[in-house]
C-alpha cells in the first residue's frame, strides 16, 4: 500500500486559505468526516501496488487526535473492517512515538490498521489510519484505503502538452532527502495549503497538499519533469485514473515520487516523496 504520511515541517512558500477545509459530510468508501477533523484538498485516488485501486485523504484535526482516530476506527468497524491483527494497539493505546523517521520534537504518532476479508479469508480491502501530533499540538490524520484486484488499474495516458514553469521555492526544504539532486520545487500555478508533512517512510520523505490555480495537466507535467530530472522514472507517466490524474515514479534504491491531481474548482494535487 502507498505509504501513509503526516505531520508538519519545512516551508514551501505561502500557504493558501482560498479553499476552506471541508468539515462535515461524506468522505470516501462509506466514511463520513469525523467531528473535529476536516478534509484538506480532496480525496485522492491512487493505484494500488498489488493490483486494484485505492483512495487517500489527509485530515486536519482540531482537538484530541487519538479520540478522532478512534472515531474513524468505530466507523470502519461499522463498515465491516476487522482490527484484530497483531500489530494493532488496543483502544486508548494507539498513540505513541513510533515513527523513527519523524523529527525528534514530534511527541506522538498514532496508527490503526483494518481489513475486510473475502470469502477465503484473504484481505480484500485494507484500511490504514495514521495520525501525528505536532510540537505545537496541531494534529493530522491520513486515511488510506486499498482494494485488491487481479486486474490492472484501468487508466488512459494523457497526451503530451505544455509544461508549467518551476518556481524558485523549494517544495520541502527541511524534509527533502539529501539524495534528491536537484530537489523538487513548487510549480507555478500550485500553492501549498499547509507546510509539507514529514513522511513515516523508513528513511523519511514528505507529503504536500497543493491547491492549483493554473491548468492541472500543465502543473502535473511540471512535477513529472522534475521527478525525471532527479532520476525517477515512470511506473505511470501522466495518466487518467478514475476522476484523477497521476504521475508515479521510482528509482532503484531511491524510493518513489508521486503526484496525484483531482480536477475541480479549485483543483488539488498531492505530492509524495517516500525515501525507501
Amino acid at each position: 500500500m502507498t505509504a501513509l504520511v503526516l505531520g508538519l515541517g519545512g516551508c514551501a512558500g505561502p500557504s493558501t486559505e482560498d479553499a476552506a477545509p471541508v468539515t462535515s459530510g461524506p468522505l470516501t468508501d462509506g466514511f463520513d468526516i469525523e467531528p473535529s477533523s476536516s478534509l484538506l484538498g480532496a480525496v485522492f485516488p491512487m493505484p494500488y501496488p498489488y493490483g486494484g485501486e485505492g483512495h487517500q485523504a489527509i485530515l486536519r484535526v482540531d482537538g484530541d487526535v487519538e479520540r478522532v482516530l478512534e472515531g474513524y476506527v468505530q466507523q470502519a468497524e461499522g463498515l465491516g473492517y476487522l482490527f484484530d491483527v497483531e500489530y494493532n494497539r488496543p483502544e486508548g493505546q494507539r498513540c505513541s512515538r513510533q515513527y523513527s523517521s519523524l523529527p525528534a520534537d514530534y511527541p506522538e504518532g498514532c496508527s490503526a490498521y483494518g481489513a475486510i476479508p473475502d470469502d477465503l479469508g484473504q484481505d480484500r480491502v485494507r484500511l490504514g489510519l495514521q495520525g501525528l501530533v505536532e510540537p505545537d499540538g496541531q494534529g493530522y490524520i491520513t486515511l488510506s484505503i486499498g482494494l485488491y484486484s487481479n486486474d490492472a488499474p484501468d487508466f488512459s495516458p494523457v497526451p503530451d502538452g505544455p509544461v508549467a514553469h518551476v518556481s524558485d521555492d523549494e517544495l520541502a526544504p527541511e524534509l527533502n532527502p539529501s539524495t534528491d539532486d536537484p530537489p523538487v520545487h513548487l510549480v507555478e500555478g500550485s500553492t501549498s495549503m499547509i507546510d509539507p508533512l514529514p513522511s513515516t517512510c523508513a528513511t523519511g520523505g514528505y507529503v504536500a497538499v497543493l491547491q492549483v490555480t493554473g491548468e492541472l495537466t500543465r502543473v502535473l507535467r511540471g512535477y513529472e519533469d522534475q521527478f525525471s530530472n532527479a532520476g525517477f522514472t515512470g511506473s505511470y507517466e501522466l495518466i487518467e485514473l478514475g476522476d484523477g490524474l497521476i504521475v508515479a515514479t521510482e528509482a532503484a534504491g531511491g524510493g518513489t515520487m508521486t503526484a496525484v491531481g483531482v480536477p475541480g474548482d479549485p483543483s488539488y494535487v498531492l505530492v509524495e516523496r517516500c525515501n525507501d
